[in-house]
């Protein structure tokens, strides 16, 4: 659950460029098994949120301030039951969500 991926249309050609259009997602699939029981990795898809600020909104420096909050959530050990090393805790989706986010605001 920790790939971002985008689908990018071309780049807007011309003076004054324009908006790349694109669709971005986690690469990983839907596991319909496991909705709804707060286990779910959310880091590829904050990590897709990054690349459209970088390649469709033209934002560098605040997809660069989420994929520093990422690793720095990953350094402290913040990882998902399936990243998790045996007998460390799991954090929970929500749980994942919120101290990135609480990084992502520390730094603005």
């Amino acid at each position: 659950g920790m790939l971002p991926s985008a689908s990018l249309g071309a780049e807007p050609s011309g003076a004054g460029g324009g908006t790349r259009m694109g669709l971005y997602e986690p690469i990983h699939g839907s596991a319909p098994d496991i909705a709804g029981k707060g286990v779910a990795n959310p880091i590829g898809a904050i990590l897709s949120a990054a690349m459209l600020l970088r390649h469709s909104l033209d934002l560098p420096r605040e997809a660069r301030v989420i994929e520093s909050a990422v690793n720095a959530a990953l350094d402290e050990g913040v990882l998902t039951a399936e990243l998790a090393p045996r007998g460390a805790r799991a954090w929970r989706t929500s749980e994942v969500g919120d101290v990135i986010a609480k990084k992502i605001s520390e730094a603005t």
